[in-house]
């Protein structure tokens, strides 16, 4: 009896772990189709005859590289930017900001969310928002999570925040070692209107050097896209042009913090 016992105990506390892990990792259905009403994340925006640009892990070395070249083809981009490395030279993001581009968050430490416990994912994005905030004097409002992974706590979060949460529609795999600048741009292809394309303009998070591929496919993407009709812009033109976005205005007002639960682990 007691053997019986402690056997449905023990299938019972696995049953709820497997619950559990199932509930922590469920936003991710929203990166398939039959999810993606449960758990929506922008990945195309319904407009004609424009794209948006994209980078993620930045910003980097080779900022400036990039901007110059977006500048050369008069293309625009949203650059969603990792807390530590703003903290190491704030002055970076205002230079993105500057040059026509906007600034979302991906994160403060670059690491996976469904690897981290609620209340720690919570914390990892208070921290972004502040030091971003801080740098740009401006509130987020777009959000990317590093690897597009959240968990639920962090796809809860961001929609409490009101921030709109963005996925991609085509990428080029650029952060792999085997990536070259050719298959860089074959991975964009040619994109349909609408769609939103992932690129990485630094390397401290992917295989070395990376971004120098990247660089070096930048212009055929830029070029591919124009020969489409595409105007390349970043993904708070294209949602203001779709009726569904204010871009953030320069303001020392902060968004709402998290409240003390999810910052001690004390979950209801």
């Amino acid at each position: 009896m007691i053997v019986r016992r402690l056997f449905v105990t023990g299938g019972a506390l696995a049953l709820s772990g497997l619950v559990l892990a199932g509930a922590h990792a469920a936003p991710n259905l929203g990166r398939k189709w039959y999810g993606r009403r449960m758990f929506p994340l922008i990945r195309r925006i319904p407009i004609h005859g424009a794209v948006a640009l994209t980078f993620d892990d930045g910003p980097g070395e080779a900022l400036d590289d990039f901007l110059t070249t977006l500048d050369r083809y008069n293309a625009r981009a949203t650059f969603f930017v990792v807390g530590e490395q703003v903290k190491a030279a704030p002055g970076r993001v205002r230079d993105i900001i500057d040059a026509g581009h906007e600034v979302g968050l991906h994160c403060y430490h670059h690491r996976n969310y469904l690897h981290r416990p609620p209340w720690e994912a919570v914390q990892d994005l208070d921290r972004a928002q502040a030091t971003i905030e801080d740098a740009t004097g401006r509130p987020i409002t777009l959000y990317r999570p590093p690897h597009g992974m959240f968990n639920l706590a962090t796809f809860i979060e961001s929609g409490r925040r009101g921030w709109h949460r963005v996925y991609w529609q085509r990428q080029g795999w650029d952060w792999e070692a085997s990536a070259t600048p050719e298959s860089i741009a074959a991975g964009v292809g040619v994109p349909d209107p609408g769609d939103i394309i992932l690129l990485h303009d630094d390397d401290r998070y992917s295989a070395p050097g990376s971004w120098r591929r990247t660089l070096a496919a930048l212009p055929r993407i830029l070029e591919t896209a124009k020969s489409a009709g595409m105007e390349v812009c970043s993904v708070g033109e294209l949602l203001a042009r779709a009726g569904d976005y204010a871009p953030p205005r320069a303001s020392a007002a902060r968004a709402q913090r998290t409240d003390d639960s999810y910052r001690t682990g004390r979950v209801s």
